[in-house]
């Protein structure tokens, strides 16, 4: 029924414009034979007479056929000239309409395809389309959209691509599709069909969901830090009480222990081992305890500018015989030429000698094989500014997927056994956040562990808020 309706309103429309040159053109003729008689005809009959003098009867029949030439042909003129200004105007419009819609066609920000119904093969693509893809307009057009794209074999959705293209499914379906020129691509596709002169396309859209998942891990990263500097922010609470009231009942068993230690009461070797083992766990409590009051307290130290080759440099130096004793290969990358950072230069070398002590400890604990630790930083560019990015790598014993997200948590620790007091990472990434910088990690149990500290560049628009909040907060 619609496309006799459609058939029937063309129909029409044409009898309409047949009906009005028609009328246009009686009106011209009208028009046209009014002019003749009042203006040229007794010129022109004057003319004709003097030019043939003699036969009245064929000077009649010559100026009727001259009349009939002359209202037919300046009728047909003035109708095509009319009928073609018409064409001519129509033509323009339609060409500035053609320009205008392919332009909202090549810009849109979705991938637009166009197939045919029946064989779903490619009548046209919009640069959007072609760039999803990873693919050239002229290696499209033409081909079966199944045999440029599919939906991912392993994904549970794998069987709906084939439905929208039938219609047979919803739009807007989020899948991932994998194409023969690139990998795969998270999009949400969507199908219309039309028809155009009897033909029926389908229209394809696809949407990029790249950019929009890229934008998720970026919030879900942020609200993880958060709610760890939230943590923190608990944990360093709690622990300056803590601390405090164990400090100084730890001393007094220290004290009493050295005392016991320096009587010249003859003792037994067991005895001896015991007193030395008091004093030795209290200098481990007290330790811990000066850990979390250095964790919980917020220190004025005064910003200046730091040089991470110098931080590494004087890190380095604590480990040098360790690293030589345990066979393990350091290779330094810190160029002398990166800008420096703001920060204090103490607390910056103590998250280096942090993240050196924990590589230490993965490749004392790795087997057989070559142990590396290699240390690299550079310049990079970000949204806020250059930054600084500095990596400690280790081909160590790498990290429990199932630990990755504890690493900072305070006092969570892989190990306990040998001292370990779960307030390293922690500190470390109180005092990157401090400074505006960011701590992050990536490992693979039995394989590495990467360690990636960065910070903004002295002069960069971050360097500059953190500073002025150093300042605000003094």
């Amino acid at each position: 029924m619609k496309l006799l309706d459609e058939l029937e309103t063309k129909k029409f429309n044409s009898l309409k414009v047949v009906l009005f040159f028609a009328v246009l053109t009686m009106l011209v003729t009208a028009v046209v034979i009014i002019l003749w008689e009042k203006f040229i005809l007794l010129p022109f009959n004057a003319w004709l007479a003097w030019f043939y003098p003699t036969d009245e009867g064929a000077l009649y029949l010559l100026s009727q056929r001259i009349e009939h030439f002359f209202i037919s042909t300046t009728v047909d003129v003035l109708i095509v000239t009319l009928l073609l200004r018409i064409v001519s105007r129509q033509q323009r419009r339609l060409v500035a309409s053609e320009k205008r819609y392919r332009a909202l066609f090549e810009h849109a920000s979705d991938g637009v395809g166009v197939l045919k119904a029946d064989d779903h093969r490619l009548v046209d693509v919009n640069n959007k389309f072609c760039e999803i893809l990873g693919c050239q307009p002229k290696g499209l057009i033409g081909r079966k959209i199944q045999d440029i794209v599919r939906a991912d074999g392993e994904n549970s959705r794998a069987g709906l691509f084939d439905d929208l293209l039938r219609g047979a499914a919803k739009d807007g379906v989020e899948m991932v599709l994998r194409t023969t020129a690139g990998g795969p691509v998270s999009a949400a596709v969507s199908t219309n069909e039309i028809r155009t002169d009897g033909e029926r396309l389908i229209i394809l859209i696809i949407r990029d969901l790249s950019e929009r998942r890229r934008l998720e891990m970026e919030k879900e990263e942020i609200q993880r830090q958060l709610f760890q500097s939230s943590k923190l922010a608990s944990i360093g609470e709690l622990s300056a009480g803590v601390a405090h009231e164990i400090n100084n009942p730890l001393n007094g068993i220290i004290n009493f222990a050295q005392l016991l230690k320096d009587d010249e009461v003859a003792r037994t070797e067991e005895q001896r081992r015991m007193i030395d083992g008091i004093i030795g766990e209290g200098e481990r409590i007290a330790r811990i305890v000066r850990d979390l009051l250095t964790f919980a307290r917020k220190d004025p130290h005064e910003l200046t500018r730091v040089h991470l080759a110098d931080s590494v440099r004087a890190a380095m130096s604590l480990f040098g015989h360790q690293f030589v004793k345990d066979g393990i290969e350091v290779e330094v990358d810190v160029g002398a030429g990166l800008p420096p950072v703001p920060a204090d230069g103490s607390r910056l070398r103590q998250v280096v000698i942090n993240m050196i002590s924990n590589a230490h400890h993965a490749l004392r604990a790795k087997g057989a094989g070559p142990k590396v630790l290699r240390v690299t930083a550079r310049a990079v560019e970000r949204p806020g500014g250059a930054r600084v990015r500095l990596e400690f790598f280790d081909n160590g014993v790498g990290i429990r997927r199932e630990d990755i997200e504890k690493v900072f948590d305070p006092f969570f620790t892989t190990k306990r056994a040998a001292g370990g007091t779960g307030l390293g990472l922690s500190l470390s990434f109180g005092i990157v956040r401090e400074y505006g910088g960011t701590i992050t990690v990536e490992s693979e149990e039995g394989s590495y562990t990467l360690f990636a500290v960065e910070l903004p560049a002295a002069g960069s628009r971050e360097a500059k808020h953190e500073r002025a909040k150093s300042v605000a907060g003094r």
